[in-house]
C-alpha cells in the first residue's frame, strides 16, 4: 500500500484523518473490521463504565468488561456514541443542536434514556465537568489506539519481528488472543504485558499452563497450605491462612450464584457487589482485593468438577467464570 502522508512521528502516533483510516480498513477482511469496530464500542463503554464508577468511589480491578463494570454502577451507562465525522444536521443532540458527536446513554435505576451532545450530558445527566473530561479524555485514547493498529498494518507490522522470547504455553488474556488469532498488530501496551507474562512465568510468579480453548478447565483448588499462587500475593496467602477460615455464609453462597447466573464473570467484580449490596464487610488487603476474595474463588470453582462453571482466565488481579 502507498503511504500517502500518515502521521507518525518518534514513535508517537499521531491522529489519523477518517480518510486515512478508511484507506487502511479497505485492506482488511470483514472479520477484521469488524472487529475493531466492535473493539471501539466496547472500549468507549468501558471506558465510560469505569469512569463513573470511579466518580462514585467504587473499586474496579483492572481489566474488568464493561458488562461486570456496568453491574456495580447504578446510574448513567452508555449504550451508544457516534461520530459523524463533522458537525451535521443529520446528527442532533434533543435540544436540536447539530452534533458531531453523540452520547446515547440509559439511567439503569429509572430506565430514562436519553442522547446528548457533551455539553448537554454535562448538564442533564448530574455527571460533573470533570468526569465528563475524563471520558473525553478516555475517548480519545481509544482513537489512537486503532490509529496505532492501523498504522502499524500499513507499515507491515508482524509478531516475528518482535523478538519475543516463546510464550505459546503462556495463557493470553483474551484480548491478546483475538488480536493474534486474526492477524491484526497488537498494541504496545499488549506487547507490555506479553513481556511481563513471560517475565512472571521465567521467575516462577505465574505458572506456565496451556488453558486455550481446546483444553479442560483446571480442577477447583482445594483449601490446603498448597493453593495456587495466581490467587493471591505472598503477604495476602498469609493473611488468608488466619482471616478466611470461616468460610462464606449461606446468604453469601447464594449472592455469589446470583451473581454468576446474572452474567457477572469477573471474581473481584463479584466481591465488589458483595460490599454494595451488603452481603460482606469492606475489608481489605494492602493490594484493595477484597478479604474475602480466595474464598469466593474456591466457591466457585468448586462448581467446575460438574461442569456448571468454567474458568475464563486467571491472574494475580482476578480471576474470570463463566456459568454454563
Amino acid at each position: 500500500m502507498e503511504r500517502k502522508n500518515m502521521p507518525e512521528c518518534g514513535g508517537i502516533v499521531l491522529k489519523l484523518t477518517e480518510a486515512q483510516r478508511d484507506l487502511i480498513l479497505s485492506s482488511l477482511n470483514e472479520e477484521q473490521v469488524r472487529f475493531l469496530k466492535d473493539e471501539m464500542k466496547r472500549g468507549r463503554r468501558t471506558v465510560f463504565a469505569n469512569v463513573i464508577a470511579s466518580q462514585k468511589g467504587l473499586r474496579v480491578p483492572e481489566g474488568a468488561t464493561f458488562e461486570d463494570i456496568e453491574h456495580l454502577v447504578d446510574s448513567w451507562i452508555l449504550v451508544g456514541y457516534v461520530d459523524a465525522g463533522r458537525v451535521t444536521s443529520d446528527l442532533k443532540c434533543e435540544c436540536g443542536r447539530s452534533l458531531r458527536y453523540q452520547y446515547h446513554v440509559i439511567n439503569k435505576q429509572t430506565g430514562e434514556e436519553r442522547k446528548f451532545g457533551i455539553d448537554h450530558l454535562e448538564l442533564h445527566t448530574g455527571i460533573d465537568a470533570k468526569t465528563v473530561s475524563e471520558i473525553r479524555s478516555g475517548f480519545s485514547m481509544i482513537d489512537l489506539e486503532l490509529d496505532e493498529i492501523l498504522l502499524k498494518i500499513e507499515a507491515g507490522w508482524s509478531i516475528d519481528k518482535l523478538s519475543l522470547p516463546p510464550f505459546s504455553d503462556i495463557k493470553l488474556p483474551q484480548d491478546i488472543q483475538l488480536h493474534i488469532d486474526l492477524q491484526l498488530p497488537l498494541l504496545d501496551r499488549q506487547i507490555a504485558r506479553i513481556r511481563k507474562l513471560i517475565n512472571e512465568a521465567l521467575i516462577g510468579n505465574q505458572p506456565i499452563i496451556n488453558t486455550r480453548s481446546d483444553t479442560k478447565p483446571p480442577a477447583a483448588p482445594k483449601k490446603s497450605k498448597n493453593k495456587e499462587v495466581d490467587l493471591f500475593t505472598t503477604f495476602e496467602q498469609n493473611q488468608v491462612e488466619n482471616d478466611a477460615q470461616n468460610g462464606l455464609t449461606y446468604g453469601q453462597e447464594k449472592a455469589i450464584l446470583t451473581y454468576l447466573q446474572s452474567g457477572i464473570q469477573s471474581a473481584r467484580i463479584i466481591c465488589e457487589m458483595m460490599i454494595k449490596d451488603g452481603y460482606a464487610r469492606e475489608i481489605r488487603f494492602v493490594t484493595n482485593k477484597p478479604k474475602f476474595y480466595v474464598e469466593v474463588c474456591w466457591f466457585i470453582e468448586s462448581f467446575i468438577p460438574s461442569g456448571q462453571c468454567k474458568l475464563l482466565s486467571a491472574d494475580r488481579s482476578d480471576r474470570t467464570y463463566q456459568w454454563i
